[in-house]
């Protein structure tokens, strides 16, 4: 394998002696010839696709998307797509053929993304989707195979590269901002990437001979942009794209790949985390200890030897490897926001080495956590400052300043901030630093509650204390002088499952009393927390939403009084259970005798019986035998789930 430390010198040398333009960038991205930029299946096909192959396509697409737009050169024109090879093409196709590029956001309210499409009088829009009516869409499917009609079209020849790209907040508190990032700005956001690979080699680990990125975060977001494509892009790595974002689909690609980094949001580390825990509670009690035992004694080895900790705990933790993200993972960051301290000890514990990053859409990515010894990434901090920044904490809240922060900012009252580098970004964020120089983030300054004894609580620590593993979705907020846990339930959450989670939400809530949180007040509610795009739960529009009644909470005595008695349980999942069968077996459930046998009595075959079994196992989180032909009835059937749950 290639020198890597030498090679990461070589391509920094490139971008020091650059004029710091996008075309200047893109050429030092391209010119690494035969490399693999891209993987992606197609007919259950692994397909390649090269830096040198991808030049050639950005340049196709500049020529066809200049015969497309009339607008003129210069002008901002939005891209409105989905990580894929087309997503990048047109990226640098817009750019190489003079038009600033808005990087829209998908996940964002289409109010926003409109207003986001005015400050910026935008004409034109690269997108596979026709929602914005008033404005010319040019219309490119999202794939990850080089379009025909562009690749008929001769490379653009006559470049005049436009120099800007705006990239949206994300907006979760609906003071949305527009950032201006100029080729500069970015370019030293990845000169950040030696001293990163220099302080951490982990960062540079390799399986099998190759480096794959999974092309998950999207790239019109700050962190996937920066963090995911441009670090590995500049040094030839390869990018892994997805064929779509279901759950099975990720692993399944993952480990079709062999990816080995991975950069996400906290909802998919902690989603990873509450399936290894429901996967442990269906386990005997034994089972369940030993495991348990072995998370603090694999935390224990890590630290003393960390890459020697780490292959043991993959040894010990093999199991829930492979039913993971399996072996070939070698670096993972989380950023945008808290994680759970559960979910840093548990995917630390097991063998996988996740680190925890800051960053915003105005300063871009400004630290990691880069020590290798995993107390320090349980440690919940986010490093030191990155060589192209500063840091600086007055009155708690984090100050930045630096080359690599962007150079405009636009509110959504459209007032317009010429952004000095020489001056201090105040963030909002609550940190604090330590003796060694390193850095935490302890919330955001409006979040902050102050108790009526005059003691400030931020909802980020306490939510950091919180897994659920029975709950989706959930939020801490200030609601009138108290503190409120809000739960999402579904309204068809079966009786087992309401109890469950009463008795989880309970037993969390006592423990966060007894370490002296103010939680005062515990609702539910059947609407949805979040958009179903968002990658987080926004207490701000969370709050408004109640307030204007579009979300309705349920006094938490109420869900207390929906408990049942064992008797009344067991009635209440054989009717869920009836109807399980009907749906599987076409038959009116009332029609259905709670002793009947599936299979001889009702008619169903054994395939029949694992699509059954499936199902069950979706609604009450519990594994089955699926060759035990004996717990085959609707009686048998629900006493077995009620037996498994206790």
């Amino acid at each position: 394998m290639e020198n890597l430390i030498k090679y990461v010198n070589y391509k920094n040398k490139q971008l020091l002696n650059c004029d710091f333009t996008f075309k200047y960038l893109f050429d030092v991205i391209h010119d690494q010839e035969d490399r693999i930029f891209g993987e992606y299946l197609d007919n259950y096909q692994i397909n390649n696709v090269t830096y040198k192959e991808m030049r050639s396509y950005s340049l196709k697409m500049a020529s066809f998307l200049k015969k497309e737009i009339s607008d003129e050169i210069d002008n901002y024109v939005g891209l409105f797509l989905e990580n894929s090879i087309t997503w990048v093409s047109c990226f640098w196709g817009l750019l190489l053929a003079g038009y600033k590029v808005a990087l829209l956001n998908s996940k964002l309210p289409l109010e926003i993304t409109n207003n986001v499409i005015k400050s910026l009088d935008i004409k034109t829009i690269v997108s596979n989707v026709n929602k914005f009516s008033d404005k010319k869409i040019i219309h490119l499917d999202q794939t990850n195979k080089f379009i025909s009609e562009v690749n008929e079209c001769k490379e653009l020849e006559d470049i005049k590269c436009a120099n800007e790209i705006a990239i949206c907040s994300t907006a979760t508190s609906l003071n949305y901002k527009i950032c201006i990032f100029t080729a500069e700005d970015l370019t030293y956001q990845v000169l950040n990437a030696k001293k990163i690979i220099k302080t951490n080699n982990m960062v540079k680990a390799h399986y099998e001979g190759r480096l794959k990125v999974l092309a998950f975060l999207p790239f019109y977001h700050i962190f996937g942009l920066v963090a995911a494509y441009l670090w590995f892009s500049i040094f030839g790595r390869t990018f892994v794209f997805l064929k779509d974002y279901a759950p099975d689909s990720i692993i399944n690609t993952i480990k079709r790949h062999s990816v080995t980094h991975i950069f996400a949001v906290p909802l998919l580390w902690n989603t990873i985390t509450k399936e290894i825990n429901k996967g442990l509670e269906s386990r005997d009690e034994k089972t369940k200890e030993k495991a348990t035992k072995w998370f603090k004694r694999s935390i224990a080895i890590q630290n003393v030897f960390p890459k020697l900790g780490m292959k043991f705990a993959r040894h010990i933790y093999k199991e829930i490897i492979d039913k993971t993200l399996g072996n070939s993972i070698k670096f993972l960051i989380t950023g945008g926001g808290p994680v759970a301290e559960d979910t840093m000890n548990l995917i630390n514990a097991i063998g996988y080495p996740l680190f925890n990053g800051y960053g915003s859409s105005e300063i871009g990515i400004t630290s990691v956590e880069l020590r290798k010894r995993v107390k320090c990434r349980l440690s919940s901090s986010v490093g030191k400052p990155f060589a192209s920044v500063n840091y600086k904490i007055e009155d708690a809240i984090l100050f930045v300043r630096g080359k690599s922060t962007c150079s405009k900012i636009i509110t959504k009252d459209n007032d317009v901030k010429i952004v000095n580098k020489d001056e201090w970004y105040k963030t909002n964020d609550i940190a604090h630093i330590d003796r060694g120089g390193n850095y935490y983030i302890d919330g955001r300054l409006d979040d902050v509650y102050v108790s009526p004894t005059g003691e400030k609580y931020n909802p980020d620590n306490i939510e950091k204390k919180c897994l659920f593993n029975n709950v989706n979705n959930y939020s801490i907020i200030k609601m009138d002088k108290y503190l409120a846990l809000i739960i999402q339930i579904s309204e068809d959450t079966n009786a087992l499952m309401r109890i469950k989670i009463k008795d989880e939400v309970e037993n969390q809530v006592n423990m966060l009393r007894k370490e002296g949180y103010p939680l005062h007040k515990i609702y539910y509610t059947y609407d949805k927390m979040m958009n179903a795009n968002a990658i987080k739960v926004s207490r701000t529009i969370l709050t408004n939403n109640i307030n204007n009644g579009i979300i309705q909470l349920i006094p938490f005595a109420k869900i207390c009084a929906e408990e049942v008695k064992d008797d009344l349980l067991e009635n209440k999942i054989v009717k869920e259970v009836a109807k399980v069968f009907g749906e599987v077996l076409g038959i009116d459930e009332a029609k259905i005798g709670i002793d009947q046998h599936f299979i001889y009595d009702l008619g169903g075959s054994s395939l029949d019986y694992l699509c059954l079994l499936v199902k069950l196992k979706n609604i009450y989180g519990i594994d089955f035998n699926f060759e035990d032909y004996t717990v085959a009835s609707v009686k048998e059937v629900a006493k077995y789930i009620i037996r498994k749950n206790k």
